[in-house]
């Protein structure tokens, strides 16, 4: 369960990474959230590949934990690494390795509780939520606009409230934080971001003789 719920999370993180939304909240705020959150989804889209750099916290009433590590992104194949775990797909497996049990489950994308496959990350928002600009502020050089995030449907969906810090300066999401319905609040920071990094040709794929010793669990 726990390695579903972090799979969970970092698609959760690649989808504020670029991100594409409508709303039915007030003509000039509907407007002016769709500009800016536009503005990021069009720098990111453009690329052919994208790696990042990010801090997690996840906080329950019984569960808190940060992690830290990157991500790499094309189409709709990701890769990542944490201090605890490394997760690779392809677009329909997902191989996630949990270092200190030695152990790799591997389940298709679309079997994953809660997930999206990352492929739908320019398009999955145009539907289902309305938005609120919040305010914006300077930080050094760059102007950072605060935009809340509320599901059109409240019973049909698992978030309560979404907080999205925008650099629109460097056109990306700064910070996202996500209120779900069951208590648990998700921080992520994006702390970097490379265009069109050089990938490796296998870097989606599970390596079998890389990792030899390690138990799989096929969930398949």
């Amino acid at each position: 369960m726990k390695t579903k719920f972090f799979n969970y999370i970092l698609i959760i993180v690649m989808t504020f990474v670029s991100l594409n939304i409508s709303g039915q909240e007030p003509i000039n705020d509907q407007l002016k959230c769709k500009e800016i959150l536009q503005m990021v989804s069009n720098s990111i889209q453009k690329n052919n590949a994208s790696k990042f750099s990010f801090k997690l916290e996840v906080n329950s009433e019984d569960f808190n934990e940060v992690q830290n590590g990157y991500a790499l992104i094309k189409n709709d194949q990701f890769y990542y690494i944490t201090e605890e775990r490394e997760v690779t797909s392809d677009g329909k497996n997902v191989w996630t390795y949990i270092f200190e049990d030695n152990e790799c489950y591997i389940d298709l994308l679309t079997d994953l509780d809660n997930t999206i496959n990352p492929s739908e990350i320019f398009t999955i928002w145009q539907n289902g939520f309305k938005y609120k600009y919040v305010s914006n502020k300077k930080t050094g050089n760059d102007l950072i606009h605060t935009i809340n995030m509320y599901p059109q449907n409240p019973k049909e969906s698992k978030y309560h409230t979404l907080i999205m810090e925008v650099n629109e300066s460097k056109k990306i999401i700064d910070q996202a934080s996500i209120k779900t319905k069951d208590g648990v609040t998700i921080k992520i920071n994006v702390n970097s971001l490379i265009n069109n990094p050089e990938i490796k040709n296998d870097q989606f794929n599970w390596n079998v003789d890389k990792y030899s010793d390690v138990d799989v669990i096929d969930n398949r």
